[in-house]
């Protein structure tokens, strides 16, 4: 496994395989943290995942995946839609798949794209929801409001995604 950086995942994850879809995170303008500015956005090449994914297929069955790092689900839904194939194809045992997602991410997919994904066996958004203070979100400069991030969350459940409110990063 190719990771670039430091690797994070929510607790619930800890017994998931950390597949690095993506590297840093595509709102890197937060006021807090150092989480991901030491890395430039960049979504990998599927050479690149699939290298991963059969690298890990040899090891032993893997029931579970993270998909890392910042916000996977930025990545366009051709591409998503690719890399969970790939999931499936060297990894068949995976009965699970999350990733971390922003408000702005999850927007930008259609009801319909989002439950295209979950049917591709995308499982569990966790969305940066820090706090619910519109006075928060705007200093932090989480770039959604309180709307927004609730219209992403509403947006996920009614895909039939499990949503888990993610704000805290662990590393594994």
């Amino acid at each position: 496994m190719k990771y670039e950086g430091i690797i994070l995942r929510p607790p619930g994850e800890a017994q998931s395989l950390l597949l690095q879809v993506t590297t840093g995170c595509s709102h890197n303008k937060r006021t807090f943290g150092p989480t991901y500015r030491d890395k430039k956005f960049r979504i990998k090449s599927m050479e690149e995942i699939e290298e991963d994914h059969r690298e890990a297929g040899r090891d032993h069955p893997i029931d579970r995946v993270f998909l890392c790092d910042g916000d996977a689900l930025i990545i366009p839904k051709p591409r998503l839609l690719e890399i969970l194939a790939s999931i499936r194809r060297y990894l068949p045992c995976v009965e699970r798949t999350g990733t971390y997602a922003n408000a702005k991410s999850t927007l930008r997919k259609t009801p319909d794209q989002l439950r295209a994904l979950q049917t591709a066996g995308l499982t569990i958004v966790y969305l940066a929801a820090e706090t619910g203070s519109p006075v928060l979100l705007e200093k932090i400069r989480k770039g959604v409001g309180v709307e927004k991030m609730v219209a992403a969350g509403r947006r996920v459940k009614e895909a039939g995604i499990l949503l888990i409110r993610g704000g805290a990063h662990f590393p594994p």
